[in-house]
């Protein structure tokens, strides 16, 4: 599941956090999302419901939390974008979405004691480091205003993700030699067909037989099943793990339309 693994490579609401602190409320409710910052998904029993925008039966995202990955998301957008208020509430919308699917993994993850030892993030880290030759890792979040810390906080994340689905589903799939022969002919002839050149029948089968060894036939026609499995997967997760949404909380990041006020 590589989509997964580079979600994290994805600052700022300047106008929604002057509202925020204009209701006195929401003091506290800073404060206690700065607490819990570091904790990534913290346990709903030491903190109030409202405290959290998103929550499982284990842990949930406050809304600091969502504050700082919105930054994070608005940089892939247009600076001027809260001039768009559907596309901003769009924005938003969908950032909810991921982190409601992040946050019920994460929560089945922990449920199954599926953890990222410090070593190895350690490890992971420096094999990522290794596209980005001396300081460029640096320039790469400081170009896309993205701080270290949450940055390595959403890293660790992933790899609890990409380990939970590698278990759960990856090694769980069944390939027989009759299914590799069925998608290498899948891919010889999806290559036909995709052919300009006026190369030789047995010249092109030499040339597929090179690019795809049975190791990677394997990888490729696992990395299939493993995708044609997951909605499915993720679908009995939210189901063993329900989601709750805080909507008074997450009204205060989205901008409300003129022809839905009064609604």
């Amino acid at each position: 599941m590589a989509g997964v693994v580079f979600l994290f490579t994805v600052t700022g609401l300047m106008h929604i956090v002057a509202d925020i602190f204009k209701n006195s409320f929401f003091y506290g409710f800073i404060f206690l999302g700065a607490l819990v910052l570091f904790s990534g998904c913290s346990e709903p029993e030491k903190a109030d419901k409202a405290e959290f925008l998103l929550k499982t039966p284990a842990m949930g995202v406050t809304g600091f939390e969502f504050s700082e990955e919105l930054d994070l998301k608005r940089a892939a957008y247009p600076y001027n974008i809260d001039e768009e208020p559907a596309e901003y509430n769009e924005m938003v919308i969908h950032l909810v979405k991921i982190l409601s699917e992040e946050l019920i993994l994460l929560t089945a993850a922990a449920d199954k004691g599926v953890v990222v030892t410090d070593e190895e993030l350690a490890l992971a880290e420096d094999e990522f480091k290794k596209d980005y030759p001396e300081d460029s890792f640096d320039q790469m979040l400081l170009t896309n205003a993205i701080p270290y810390r949450l940055w390595k906080k959403r890293f660790k994340r992933d790899l609890i993700i990409e380990k939970l689905i590698h278990q759960e589903l990856v090694e769980k799939i069944e390939i027989t030699p009759q299914d590799i022969v069925s998608f290498y002919d899948e891919l010889k002839s999806e290559a036909r067909t995709k052919k300009v050149d006026d190369s030789s029948d047995d010249a092109f089968t030499e040339t597929k037989q090179n690019l795809y060894s049975e190791t990677q036939l394997v990888s490729r026609l696992r990395m299939q099943k493993t995708q044609e499995k997951y909605d499915a997967w993720i679908q009995d997760l939210q189901n063993l793990y329900p989601l709750e949404i805080n909507e008074e909380a997450l009204k205060k990041f989205l901008i409300e339309l003129e022809n839905n006020k009064g609604r």
